[in-house]
Formats: structure tokens, sequence, C-alpha cells
């Protein structure tokens, strides 16, 4: 499964210039906790999301004391949290994929970033945005799509290695057979073998589960 056939296409967005209280409300609006920043060139400028307004001074009572030296970074984090447009308080630094990026890809991305939502560009345009919600549609989804018996388990188990534990097609292979689960791959330590073990062994009409055990290292 790709970018491109689990984004949101119809996003909506905010541009630099617009004021704090309009991005909030369009927030509350929406029910959402992030906003793509468009500039009029269309190009994805920045992202503002309700981290980014819980970090402005509002929100935190402590006093701090004003700097000794001239660091240009206590200034840049001054307009950061006392600024009142959109663009002095987003984030600047935008995770991005490709609308062929595969789920995996995008799972790791958000895992390694820690953020909940990815957009999509094409050729430098949004397209579309990927949302944890998005991926949670894939659980809800799955059911009502995939085979019976054996098929429907290898199905189930393998997309919730994915999303939950990051495992992928490149490192690990799930096979079923009369209901029982072997997994077949890369499992680099005790703790993930054990991980992949509960999480398979937790899905409805899983009746055994096999692993394989991680590689024997000297001095272990």
């Amino acid at each position: 499964m790709l970018a491109k056939d689990l984004m949101t296409t119809r996003v909506v967005h905010v541009s630099p210039g617009a004021s704090l209280r309009h991005a909030i409300r369009m927030l509350i609006d929406n029910d959402i906790s992030g906003l793509p920043v468009i500039d009029d060139q269309g190009a994805l400028c920045g992202m503002i999301t309700e981290g980014d307004i819980l970090n402005r001074y509002e929100f935190n009572l402590a006093p701090k004391a004003a700097p000794d030296t001239n660091d240009p970074a206590f200034f840049e984090n001054y307009v950061k949290t006392h600024g009142l447009k959109v663009e002095d308080c987003m984030s600047r630094k935008v995770i991005s994929v490709s609308p062929e990026a595969p789920l995996a890809e995008i799972v790791a991305l958000m895992r390694l970033h820690a953020v909940k939502r990815i957009p999509v560009l094409d050729n430098g345009a949004l397209a579309g945005i990927v949302s944890r919600r998005d991926l949670l549609k894939i659980e809800i989804a799955t059911p009502d799509v995939i085979a019976r018996g054996d098929d429907a388990l290898q199905l189930a188990v393998a997309t919730r290695l994915l999303t939950e534990l990051g495992l992928g097609k490149d490192r690990i292979e799930v096979k079923v057979r009369d209901s029982v689960v072997e997994i077949i791959g890369k499992i680099a330590s005790d703790a993930e073998r054990e991980a992949i073990r509960i999480l398979t062994a937790s899905i409805a009409g899983v009746g055994g589960v096999v692993t394989q055990k991680p590689p024997h290292r000297p001095g272990q």
C-alpha cells in the first residue's frame, strides 16, 4: 500500500500570513491537530500544530530570565512563542513523502520524527496528507476486503506487524497454515521476538505462533 492509496486529498490548509487565532479556529472547526502552511505560490512552507501552539508563552507560566548574550536562538524562540501570525509559530522543517512512498516508510518516519501526519508532495505541490487516523482506517477496512481462513489471518498479522511494530516485508515473512502463524525473517532480539508473539497471538483466529530464534551472538 502506497501513500497515494492512504492519503486524504481534500486537505485543509492555511497561509503563512494568517493570524494564529484563525489557524486555531480552523483546527477546532475541522477537528484536526495540524495544518499544512501553503504560500502564495502553492508551495508547502511549514506545518502549524497543536504542539506549536501549546509551546507559546500563554501556556508556560514559569518566568524566564533574559539571556546574557545575543544568542540568535533565544530571539528566534521568542518570535515563535510570542508571534501572532502562523509564519511566526509554525514548524518549518517538514517531513514529507512522495505519492509512491510505501506504508512501511510512512510508519517509520512517523515513529522516527514523532509526528502525527506527513504531507504527500507531488513535484513539490501538496497532493494530500497521511495521518495516524488514515493508518487506523486500514484496521477497519481490512476484514471487509480479505478472504476467510488462512489468507485472512496472513493479511491481518502482516498489517498489524507493520502498523504497530514497524516490521514490513523487508524484515519478515508471514505464513499461515491451519491457523498456525509462522514468522520467518530477521528477528533481531528476544524482546522483538516476544513482541511479535504477543501481537500475533492477540489476533482472533490464530491457533498458534512459531517464530525463529534471533541469531546467537558471541558473549551472550
